[in-house]
């Protein structure tokens, strides 16, 4: 019986480091991080303001699965999505 050969192990955090040595993968990691930064920021604001997706939603006239998408970093955002955020975003600032 042959003797299998074994694959050497390497860590998520090697294969990580890996990757990030070709530029396009790289530019294309730290979008996506930016994006999840900006989908929590907006989670952030909707819990402090404790608004539901589905009143978040109604205040922005969007629907609630679009706030879910734009949480979860899956939606392209508009400028006038963005500055509907800055106005509620503002509001909440004044409350608390």
């Amino acid at each position: 019986m042959k003797k299998k050969k074994r694959v050497p192990y390497t860590s998520f955090d090697d294969d990580l480091n890996e990757e990030l040595k070709n530029p396009s993968f790289r530019a294309k990691y730290e979008a996506a991080g930016e994006r999840i930064e900006a989908a929590y920021a907006i989670l952030e604001m909707r819990h402090k303001a404790k608004l539901t997706q589905k009143q978040l939603a109604k205040k922005m006239k969007v629907s609630q699965s679009m706030i879910a998408r734009i949480e979860q970093g899956a939606q392209n955002l508009s400028i006038e999505t963005l500055k509907k955020l800055e106005t509620l975003r503002e509001e909440a600032s004044k409350v608390n």
